[in-house]
């Protein structure tokens, strides 16, 4: 028996097959791997990597996607609504993140391919605008992302580990001090922290980077597109954005909270001196001027549209606002193991659905199926309590 996905249902191909498969059998192949993969994430049991359990979500910047899936972002003369796209996802993003012009600076950003691209950028970022210094080092919470580490294996960028509380999680700010030199370029807080949800003391990182001159990366890549709603909605949330002095970079992951499609991350500076650190020129290259603003050369612009389509969707109403109603029991569902889930916006059970002609021009029935079922993917319910809040998505 094979350790290999699907060895026992799908043929696995070690060349080039000599004669292709037809459309219909890939699109079988695709279902019977997303059939049997989608309900383990649909249980909600895991940890990360899923934030948003809506398919009708994911059927919309898909299908965003897929007027721009074919387009290479790097060539704008061809194609000048990337430059739309990343110029207000960035915009957007500021604004929501405290990202605005002071007497001699000006924020910018760059979209990335993740958060660990984002921590990269800065750390590169803060690595180039330190010309002078030989050996640069970071120092970061023990807590931090391991892409700090990758990075700074990556970039020659020492990262000094400092202990967190043990209580407290949050990083040791006696110890952050005492371990600052003249090859310190940088601090890092995260906001949150990605094992524990806890944020880091920002306001006195910023004061202390403020104090020796160095800058500050606030890893917001899993906080950055919630913290700030909670704020707004009462919750008692320190300031961890560029609102605090001394913070010079922080990053934000949209494929997390932000509910875009995988791959997409950005990266905001509070002045565009330590963005253009980051931009790579060659201008004496045979096949002529090469530029790009981050490390990826080609990058998908089906991507770009798909994000920006989700911020623009809905993003302020519908993060910005809680359940008006608690959510009503939907009516068991004859076809998903889960007879009872959350939903719906109060009032009595949703009806069943009309019959309707099928394409072999029998009626199909809708009565008891749930009503996000579909026969070719399961069912699009997830198992959560009748009381817990009802999701923007939903």
């Amino acid at each position: 028996m094979s350790d290999f996905p699907y060895a026992d249902r799908l043929a696995i191909h070690y060349q080039l097959p000599e004669s292709g498969l037809d459309r219909e059998s890939v699109h079988d192949a695709l279902t019977l791997m997303a059939r049997a993969e989608d309900p383990v994430w649909e249980s909600g049991q895991c940890s990360g990597t899923m934030y948003c359990g809506d398919h009708d979500h994911y059927d919309f910047v898909n299908k965003a996607f897929s007027y721009f899936s074919h387009v290479n972002a790097l060539q704008r003369d061809m194609c000048p609504s990337a430059t739309k796209f990343e110029a207000e996802i960035i915009a957007m993003t500021l604004d929501l993140l405290g990202g605005t012009p002071g007497p001699d600076t000006r924020p910018a950003g760059l979209v990335t391919s993740g958060g660990s691209a984002s921590i990269a950028h800065a750390v590169l970022a803060y690595r180039e605008s330190h010309p002078d210094v030989a050996h640069p080092v970071m120092i970061k919470p023990e807590t931090a992302h391991p892409a700090f580490s990758k990075a700074g294996h990556l970039f020659g960028v020492t990262m000094r580990v400092a202990p967190v509380d043990p209580v407290t999680t949050q990083v040791d700010l006696d110890w952050v001090a005492a371990h600052i030199d003249a090859d310190t370029v940088a601090l890092i807080g995260s906001a949150t922290n990605y094992g524990y949800g806890t944020i880091d003391p920002i306001g006195e990182l910023g004061a202390l980077a403020l104090d020796h001159g160095i800058g500050l990366h606030v890893d917001a890549c899993l906080g950055g597109f919630i913290l700030p709603f909670g704020r707004e909605l009462g919750y008692d949330i320190a300031p961890f954005d560029l609102r605090v002095p001394g913070v010079t970079s922080i990053s934000a992951d949209t494929h997390k909270y932000g509910y875009a499609l995988k791959g997409t991350s950005v990266l905001c500076v509070a002045d565009r001196a330590l963005r253009n650190a980051q931009y790579f020129y060659q201008s004496d290259w045979s096949g002529g001027k090469y530029c790009s603003p981050g490390m990826d050369g080609s990058r998908s612009g089906g991507l770009l549209t798909a994000t920006w389509a989700v911020i623009v969707l809905r993003h302020d109403r519908g993060l910005r606002s809680e359940p008006t109603s608690p959510p009503t029991r939907r009516r068991p569902c004859r076809t998903c193991p889960v007879d009872d889930v959350a939903g719906g916006s109060g009032g009595s059970p949703p009806r069943p659905r009309r019959r309707s002609p099928g394409g072999d021009g029998r009626a199909r029935r809708g009565r008891n199926r749930c009503s996000r079922h579909r026969p070719s993917r399961g069912c699009r319910n997830l198992p959560t309590s009748a009381s817990a809040p009802r999701s923007p998505w939903r």
